[in-house]
This record gives C-alpha cells, structure tokens and sequence, in this order.
C-alpha cells in the first residue's frame, strides 16, 4: 500500500533497508566476479604483445639473479649485498614491477566496469549482478527514485580508483578479500548501512520489492 500525499496514493511506500547478509552475499558474489575476470584477463594480457615490455624488464632482472648467484653460490649475504648494490638490478626490476601494476590495472579497469557498470547500465534497477541475485537494488534517496545513470558511473570510479587501483598498490591480491571486510565495516558502523562509497554517491540499497513503483 502507497500513502497520501495531498488525495493522491503515492507509488513509493517507506524504505525497507535489505538484511545484512544480503548486503554481504550481494558484495561478495560482485568480488568474486570481478576477480574471476581479473584473473582470466591478466592471463591473457601476459600472453599478449602488451606484455612484450614487462617480459623484458623481468627477464633482464631475473639473469642478474642467476648470475650473481652463480658467481657467490651459497653466500646469501653476499649475494643480497651485491644484488642490493647493483643498480642495474634494482632500475629493471623496479621497471618490471611498474609495467605489471599498469597491465593489471588495466585487466582490472575491464574486469570492475563490465560487473559494477555495464550490467547495471543494461538493467532498468541499476543493479550489479550480485545486486539482482539477491534482489537488492541501489536508490536516490534525495530524489526518491532509482539510481541515475551518473550515480552508477561515480560509484564505478570510486570502487575502481579507490578500492582497485589504491589499495592493490599496497595490498595486492589480498585486495580482493580486504574491500568486502573494509565494506562490512562501514555498513555496521553507518545508522542507514552505508559504506563510504554509498555517502559519496549519494545512494541507499534498498529491497527492490519493498517499493511499489521505482521509476
């Protein structure tokens, strides 16, 4: 049932925030997703001609390795000392570290868009597929209204400069299960459920059938 609004019935009844394991399953499953693709897409990334520049650095990196350890044999410190001192050693492998982080970030720019952009862009509740698994779908609470298109859009960069790109520069793979803990966190530390991400873009997640209308 709607409720009055000046003799008229309106189409949005109140908000009905999704329970919790809701939230985490719907999370976690878009995680996952973007990781299975990240994974996939780095594989082949590394099998491409893109790789060409990161496979010499590494390579060049890698045989001054063997040399040294083949020229002090079982001398760890001698061989850390030298390797350590060799700046050769530490320009190409600092170069091959800098070249995978960029063909990554590029496998994750496609991985994070195509599940927390291009699928909620194809769908009329702006939902990521975790989202339309569980039946949960993003809102406008200041307009009362699905989520517009630049929210989706805004939400995508955040996630994927903020919680891709910046933490993996610390974290690594280890990113991939630190974004659903850092989230969690958040959303039991926030009154309405709202990870930062939400505050900024300005959007509630709300049960889809708790509203009778959404335009």
């Amino acid at each position: 049932m709607g409720t009055e609004v000046q003799g008229k019935t309106a189409e949005i009844e109140p908000n009905s925030k999704p329970y919790l394991l809701k939230r985490i399953i719907s999370d976690g499953f878009d995680t996952v997703l973007i990781l299975g693709l990240f994974l996939l897409l780095t594989a082949l990334i590394m099998r491409t001609p893109l790789a060409n520049t990161y496979n010499a650095h590494f390579e060049r990196f890698k045989a001054i390795e063997r040399e040294t350890i083949a020229a002090y044999g079982n001398d760890a410190n001698a061989i850390s000392g030298a390797l350590n001192g060799n700046t050769e050693y530490g320009d190409e492998r600092f170069a091959a570290s800098l070249h995978s982080y960029l063909l990554k970030a590029g496998a994750g720019l496609v991985s994070t868009m195509l599940v927390l952009l291009i699928v909620p862009l194809l769908n009329k509740d702006r939902a990521t597929p975790g989202k339309l698994m569980t039946g949960v779908v993003p809102f406008n609470e200041r307009k009362q209204r699905k989520a517009y298109w630049y929210q989706i859009l805004y939400r995508f960069l955040f996630v994927f400069l903020i919680d891709g790109l910046g933490l993996y520069l610390f974290t690594g793979i280890w990113t991939f299960a630190l974004v659903p803990v850092l989230r969690l966190i958040e959303i039991l530390c926030s009154r309405n459920d709202k990870t930062i991400c939400d505050m900024i873009t300005g959007i509630l997640i709300i049960e889809k059938l708790s509203y009778s209308g959404i335009k």
